[in-house]
């Protein structure tokens, strides 16, 4: 049976389970989107902007655990850079279908060396080498995205679109994913490490989120009397964990800041332990590390380990309780009550500082916005002076309800995670915190793609009118900070002509009229707070 490529391409998104495609169309790519959405009844999600697109399927990535898949056409993966960049260090799987000039057409106006610009992001590049191989091809595009949890860009030259072939699409053979099990040897030799220590505390990154993991951690947690800890991307592991001390490294807590340096052992689940994270290894010292990933190449990546184990993060703590019980190691006393008396105590501490009345504070805003958003959220985070205290403060019940957006440090990408992250988790709100220079670089172009997809997506904006990080240089340093000052317009106002509602607040009050908004099937809503550059903790990045 003689069918058309874009059609058996269609048939093959479709079997790898792919139920969402975002992008931007052009001539290289507008047939394949026809065909998945006409055909195999698949939604596309239309960006303003090819770089948003990807970054959309990122977000989407980030809060499904599937890959996500964006399309652009020929020439326009330039405006992916950025977005393939911060994709690939989140270790988000995609794969972009990127249109490419007809071969034969060597001076074509759009004609760019596409395979150039994406090798430097780290994203992998895939050609689709003839009509009657594309379905061999996107699998192995699928198949490297999931295996190394990166973006892979399938080249698909113009001409292939309509192009007849007998090429039926096959079936997808679905398997059941393995389970790593860890060894017995190195299972002995954690609980050795475990038993030598008084202090252990356990470590949860964004690797150990599969589902029932966390119940098993914390179980391990109380049987040798550990507090439990996360990275950054593992934000709500542990979420009511009375002894959860929260993020490790430069976002920990005074108390959580505490207990990392009493511990001398710390055992740690599907995280990379950065320099961020260990503040440069600063925060290993002196301690025992076992690393546990299902990456065999993840443990001692960054820092030397004392024991490397891969395997999954259920299996390996199962393994551990096992050995231990075995063993008769008796429990310490690193966690107790008394421990989780003094984090709630914090954590009180630090909502009191919540003011009623007078000037706007960013500290203050953010814990309003975290009791009035339900709690049952994604949530994104552009990067900006503001960053440090909206990544401390804001709560997320797992962490694959968090898309981080900050892997590269760039701002502007917040809207599109959101995005993709609304589109992926539709039965709970999206929130994104962006700054005024981040949406003005980014979240403008794609608010309306919210508005146009009646997406429930939050978007608060904190206009200081500043790039503000630059101005609180400027000024340490006795420089005149108007260069780094901004007359925006109305944002509310921009975001009301784009189709959404739009909410100023300027004083603690109009907090009131944020709560009456953010319910199911609001649409997409700008709030944008007015702040005082001035008054923005500075978070010491500089």
């Amino acid at each position: 049976m003689v069918q058309r490529f874009n059609d058996v391409l269609a048939q093959a998104l479709a079997g790898h389970g792919v139920e969402v495609m975002f992008g931007v169309m052009g001539d290289a790519n507008m047939y394949v989107v026809d065909s998945f959405h006409r055909n195999e009844e698949g939604r596309f999600v239309p960006a303003a902007n090819e770089g948003g697109a990807v970054l959309m399927a990122a977000g989407y990535a980030a809060v499904t655990g599937r890959v996500g898949v964006a399309t652009v056409t020929h020439g326009a993966i330039a405006n992916c850079v950025s977005a393939l960049f911060d994709a690939t260090r989140g270790h988000y799987p995609l794969v972009v279908v990127a249109g490419d000039t007809v071969r034969s057409e060597a001076f074509h106006l759009q004609n760019i060396p596409q395979r150039d610009v994406v090798v430097p992001t780290g994203a992998a590049y895939l050609q689709v080498r003839s009509v009657d191989t594309v379905t061999a091809d996107l699998a192995a595009a699928m198949g490297q995205a999931l295996a190394e949890r990166r973006p892979v860009v399938l080249e698909v030259p113009a001409d292939f679109q309509q192009a007849p072939t007998e090429l039926a699409a096959p079936r997808r053979s679905r398997r059941a994913a393995g389970v790593l099990t860890p060894t017995l040897e190195d299972l002995e030799d954690a609980v050795g490490a475990i038993a030598g220590s008084n202090r252990p505390l356990v470590v949860g990154g964004r690797g150990a989120g599969a589902p029932g993991a966390a119940d098993v951690l914390r179980e391990l947690a109380v049987r040798i009397g550990a507090p439990v800890a996360t990275t950054l991307r593992g934000k709500g592991l542990f979420a009511g964990d009375p002894c959860d001390v929260g993020i490790v490294g430069t976002l920990s807590h005074p108390v959580a800041s505490e207990v990392i340096a009493r511990a001398d052992c710390l055992i740690v689940f599907g995280a990379a332990l950065s320099a961020l994270t260990t503040l440069k290894g600063e925060l290993l010292d002196g301690k025992r590390l076992i690393q546990v990933d299902t990456d065999p190449g993840a443990p001692g990546r960054y820092f030397p380990v004392d024991v490397a184990i891969a395997g999954d993060a259920s299996a390996t703590a199962r393994g551990l309780i096992e050995l231990l019980d075995q063993a008769e190691v008796p429990a310490v006393g690193f966690r107790s009550d008394d421990l989780a008396r003094r984090i709630a105590a914090w954590h009180e501490e630090d909502r009191a500082t919540t003011p009623t009345d007078g000037p706007l504070t960013l500290t203050g805003v953010l814990h309003r916005v975290n009791e009035i958003v339900p709690r049952r959220r994604t949530l994104a985070i552009d990067g900006g002076r503001f960053s440090h205290e909206a990544l401390r403060i804001l709560d997320v019940d797992h962490p694959w309800d968090y898309a981080h957006c900050l892997n590269v440090g760039h701002i502007g990408m917040g809207v599109g995670y959101g995005i993709g992250a609304a589109v992926g988790r539709p039965e709970v709100p999206a929130l994104v915190v962006v700054g005024d220079g981040g949406f003005m670089l980014g979240g403008l172009a794609e608010f309306n793609t919210a508005v146009r997809n009646d997406l429930d997506l939050l978007v608060v904006l904190l206009n200081d009118g500043a790039y503000g990080a630059e101005y609180y240089r400027f000024v340490g340093q006795d420089l005149d900070p108007s260069l780094t000052t901004f007359d925006w317009p109305d944002f509310t106002a921009v975001a009301s002509s784009l189709g959404g509602t739009g909410l100023k607040i300027e004083e603690w009050s109009d907090f009131d009229r944020l709560a009456e908004l953010v319910r199911p099937g609001s649409g997409p809503v700008l709030a944008e707070v007015v702040l005082d550059v001035a008054t923005i903790p500075d978070p010491g990045w500089h």
